[in-house]
């Protein structure tokens, strides 16, 4: 048989640092369990003490390794290496010679023994909403394409949508690595319990039918607009419906943002017309999800919605804004309305309330068949 493909997976983030990255890798990670067994890559697992690595043992992957990059064995292996550094000898003395691809990959000469760098720019946020951008933040993504440019010009971008290529060749057309796209999926767990939504809704003091929302709260999320179609519903007799807000209460973007929200709540007494969860676990966010009316996704920009893909995975109704990416992940199942317009959403929200979307049961899995065949390009299976 031939010799398995090995890949780094680094698997550093937490749930608390960044959910979506963490759904994102875990999903991959149940695609390519999905190959023949003949082509499955052998994955080792970098992880630190914060990486929730029952999400990845859960899976059962077959052929896997978990290296923690805090031992004292990994440890010594950095130290080496920025010791060549140092030297000028970094692509000369190789560390980790024994990788096929490391994906994500980062800029750092530690990785030069690794055959195959790949890399992924999940959007181009910073590009619309600088405001939002730490220095920091800002400073690592032009050494990021600076990285690309001029030391690693030959290894593949990944990008998540046709829309994150097209802002690719507008902010930055001097790069030009070899892209691929990958349009993630979404698993959902077959043994959801659908019948503990009572138990649930209690749970999160649910009364009436919801709409739901399911984002960070991060300003360009635009969860204002919904607040806004509430509020006009309200003032016109119309609301006979919540809306659940799901998402960390604490944000990295804008840290004004969600006062923002709670004092539109409170001066427009909406209190009893909202709910907001905080931290939800999956699977109860994917009943929330399957049992609400509609899925509400009101962002201004996104590089490919978790949401939307969750959405589509349970085969409910979403009412997304009519931004690009949106328009270009989901075609059926769905409502779209102007980012900006909560008079327009009003009226989808009122109607929905009443007369319930009628939904075509799609078969999500030539979705997942699609997602599939990305990953063999990309890791070349």
């Amino acid at each position: 048989m031939a010799t398995r493909k090995k890949i780094v997976f680094p698997y550093y983030n937490s749930y608390y640092t960044s959910t979506a990255i963490i759904i994102y890798q875990t999903n991959i990670l149940k695609s390519l369990n999905l190959l023949d067994d003949a082509i499955k890559p052998e994955i080792y697992i970098w992880h630190t003490h914060q990486s929730p690595l029952h999400e990845i043992k859960a899976i059962q992957y077959p052929y896997i390794h978990y290296i923690n990059i805090k031992s004292l064995g990994f440890r010594i292996k950095k130290a080496l290496s920025k010791m060549v550094d140092v030297f000028g000898l970094s692509k000369t003395i190789l560390f980790n010679t024994k990788y096929d691809c490391i994906y994500p990959a980062y800029q750092d000469n530690f990785l030069n023994g690794i055959k195959e760098r790949i890399y992924w720019k999940a959007d181009f946020q910073e590009n619309y909403f600088p405001q939002y951008i730490t220095a920091v933040e800002m400073n690592w993504v032009k050494a990021f394409f600076k990285h690309l440019q001029n030391n690693d010009s030959n290894s593949t971008l990944v990008l998540s949508s046709y829309d994150c290529k097209n802002d690719l060749e507008k902010f930055y057309p001097e790069i030009k690595n070899p892209v691929k796209l990958f349009r993630f999926v979404s698993h959902i767990p077959k043994q959801l319990n659908y019948d503990n939504i009572t138990t649930i809704q209690q749970k999160f003091n649910i009364t009436l039918p919801y709409f739901i929302v399911c984002n960070q709260y991060w300003p360009h999320k635009n969860h204002l607009v919904v607040l806004k179609a509430i509020h006009q519903l309200k003032q016109e007799n119309k609301l006979n419906f919540q809306v659940v807000f799901t998402g960390k209460t604490s944000s990295i973007r804008g840290n004004e943002y969600f006062t923002k929200l709670k004092n539109f709540i409170t001066e427009n007494n909406l209190a009893n017309d909202i709910v907001i969860t905080d931290f939800v676990e999956r699977n109860e966010q994917l009943i929330l999800m399957k049992k609400s009316i509609a899925i509400i996704q009101p962002t201004t920009f996104e590089g490919w919605s978790t949401v939307i893909e969750d959405g589509k995975a349970l085969n409910q109704y979403i009412i997304a804004s009519n931004i690009k990416v949106n328009m270009e992940q989901i075609q059926e199942n769905v409502s779209f309305f102007n980012a900006e317009d909560s008079n327009e959403l009003s009226k989808i929200l009122a109607n929905f309330s009443i007369n319930k979307p009628v939904i075509q049961i799609k078969e999500y899995s030539k979705n997942i068949e699609d997602s599939l065949q990305d990953l063999k390009a990309i890791f070349s299976l």
